[in-house]
């Protein structure tokens, strides 16, 4: 596996590229050494679908009272399949931390 470049459109017409693990498809055009991929969606379109996973998330925590919830998603990128959750063998998929203060 090598490094691979995906360019994603942005809805203002810009454009944004990330690095992701794997082998390059066709090539688009390149950047120094690695090609780069034009993903098949918007970098907004393939974020919109984390969304109901972190809210799944955030809801299964209703009821506790912390003052601050992180909630960290781990994210692969793929030109053809967008935004993924990172593989829990490899990585951290949700990493929840909850913090409360104590009261004086």
């Amino acid at each position: 596996m090598g490094r691979q470049l995906i360019e994603y459109a942005l809805a203002d017409g810009q454009s944004i590229v990330v690095e992701a693990e794997g082998d390059a498809g066709p090539v688009q055009r390149g950047r120094g050494d690695a090609p780069v991929e034009r993903a098949a969606e918007s970098f907004e379109a393939a974020v919109a679908k984390l969304k109901p996973a972190a809210a799944a998330v955030i809801d299964g925590l209703k009821g506790l009272t912390p003052e601050e919830i992180t909630l960290e998603l781990g994210l692969k990128f793929s030109a053809k399949a967008g935004v993924v959750l990172a593989s829990a063998d490899s990585e951290a998929t949700f990493k929840v931390t909850l913090k409360w203060k104590p009261k004086v």
